[in-house]
């Protein structure tokens, strides 16, 4: 009799199993559960180290590159950093080469600021949209208005509050690149290295080995890999986001696989001697 009901574990309809999984996996993205994070990695630490440092008022200049191919492991790394940078007051930029990565930045600044009480062009600001980086950064490092003379509204980028005192790279404290690209490869070459201003990134779990060579020579400050780049940096800042909540629903999804798989072994096992 208790064979009979044993076996009756693998008769299940394979459709409650992933009812049961996609319940498991949608839970944590409508509120992330915050599961502790033990282990942070050195380079996402090194990177919220060299931010946290600054002081108020310092100028960061963001380089958002991604588009939605790479939006759930970019982007939620870009508003960890946004929101850091916010709460430690310091001033932000942004620019962007990638076409598709406008409409993601609109995102994040329609609701980030208003969490830190931050005003457009007060403290921070919206370049527009430049095709042509290599071009961009040589520019920069000369005369930022050059090539920025406006802001994505079309407002004089030079009288806005946030942009007084800052005319190159000389007058920023750090860079940060966050993209699916090989962007963060520019910025180093062509800012990092000539001009000798402090380079951080954020990048896809599968380029982030790519990048160990910059890191052990300090050309980058530090970086974000993935989505477990993104939930360490959001636990760091104490701010739980869309990598929190992704993290948590891969940790009960593979929670759950085992847990089927060990209760399935186990009752092969008693099957077996009963």
């Amino acid at each position: 009799m208790l064979k009979e009901k044993l076996e009756k574990f693998f008769k299940i309809d394979r459709r409650c199993i992933f009812l049961v999984l996609a319940v498991v996996l949608f839970a944590p993205i409508m509120k992330p559960l915050g599961l502790p994070n033990k282990t942070i990695a050195r380079d996402t630490r090194n990177a919220y180290e060299f931010m946290d440092k600054l002081p108020a008022g310092s100028f960061v200049l963001f380089s958002l590159d991604y588009d939605p191919s790479t939006r759930p492991e970019l982007h939620p790394q870009a508003i960890a950093m946004i929101r850091h940078a916010f709460k430690k007051n310091l001033r932000v930029g942004v620019v962007t080469f990638i076409a598709g990565s406008t409409g993601l930045i609109e995102q994040i600044f329609q609701t980030v600021p208003g969490e830190y009480n931050k005003v457009n062009g007060a403290d921070y600001v919206i370049f527009p949209y430049m095709a042509n980086p290599v071009a961009v950064m040589t520019q920069m490092a000369s005369d930022l208005y050059g090539i920025y003379d406006k802001d994505q509204d079309g407002k004089d980028a030079k009288t806005l509050p946030v942009m007084q005192g800052i005319k190159n790279y000389k007058n920023m404290s750090l860079i940060i690149c966050i993209t699916g690209t090989a962007m963060l490869d520019y910025w180093v070459a062509y800012v990092g290295d000539k001009f000798t201003v402090p380079v951080a990134g954020g990048v896809t779990a599968i380029s982030q080995p790519g990048y160990g060579p910059y890191l052990q020579t300090g050309q980058l400050k530090g970086l974000i890999g993935g989505m477990k780049g993104a939930a360490e940096y959001e636990s760091l800042i104490q701010a739980p986001g869309k990598g929190t909540s992704g993290i948590d629903s891969l940790n009960l999804g593979h929670v759950l696989v085992l847990l089927l798989i060990l209760t399935a072994n186990i009752i092969l096992l008693i099957i077996k001697y009963l």
